[in-house]
């Protein structure tokens, strides 16, 4: 009589590759939306490539840093490893939700519905960048240091990535004067948010970049959830898992 075979040793069950899947069609999906806010760039008849095109394009490709560091972040075994990524994640974060404040550079004109759809693509895709990694970040923290610890983290991360916005829309610094200027970045840093009052108008970006950036973490989140309840269809499909 022949032994029966265990096919979980031959390969990854579905309910084990399905979250590999998504995660990939997620990133594709993000991928996706870059390529479209630079196709619309390249093609604008007006002026193919021009200067806010071009910041755009370098402003995606910051903004992709943070999710590859906070993979790396989910994924690195040692706990050392935790601190110098976690501070390079945390520095180049702010690149992310940056990316809605391009909307300034919004030009009137023929070709305005094109300009609509590159900034609101780019937009778009700064945000899930951010929060998607804000989002790995906290998971990794969850599982080593507890759930306070996670969610006093991401707090402390929203409002230090409102004060980045804030410094790079309005005093034009950037994730890499970090390195090469460090001094200079901090100093500025300390001299805004020690007057918040002086400038009426970069306090009120950066309560609503925290607002914003808060809420659409609150959003996955509670997204997520949607896949752990139990719907009464009658059927035993789960219907979350598409």
């Amino acid at each position: 009589m022949t032994a029966p075979v265990d096919l979980s040793a031959v390969g990854p069950s579905r309910s084990t590759a399905l979250p590999y899947l998504r995660a990939l069609v997620m990133v594709a999906a993000l991928a996706g939306t870059t390529v479209l806010t630079v196709v619309l760039g390249v093609t604008d008849p007006e002026a193919p490539l021009s200067y806010p095109s071009r910041f755009l394009i370098w402003n995606l490709f910051l903004a992709w840093i943070p999710l590859v560091l906070a993979v790396g972040f989910a994924a690195v075994r040692r706990r050392i490893w935790l601190v110098p990524i976690g501070i390079a994640w945390l520095a180049f974060l702010p690149n992310a939700p940056y990316l809605v404040t391009d909307l300034v550079h919004l030009r009137e004109g023929y070709e305005l519905w094109r300009h609509v759809l590159q900034y609101g693509f780019a937009a778009w895709t700064g945000l899930m960048l951010g929060v998607v990694s804000m989002r790995l970040v906290h998971r990794r923290l969850t599982v080593e240091f507890g759930s306070v610890a996670g969610w006093l983290a991401m707090a402390a991360t929203v409002a230090l990535c409102a004060v980045g916005v804030v410094i790079g829309r309005f005093q034009r610094w950037n994730s890499w004067d970090l390195i090469h200027r460090p001094g200079d970045v901090v100093s500025a840093t300390y001299d805004w948010v020690s007057t918040p009052f002086s400038s009426v108008q970069s306090t009120g970006v950066g309560i609503a970049v925290a607002a914003f950036l808060a809420l659409a973490y609150l959003t996955m989140w509670g997204y997520e959830a949607i896949g752990e309840l139990r719907w009464r269809t009658g059927s035993r499909r789960n219907p979350t898992t598409g």
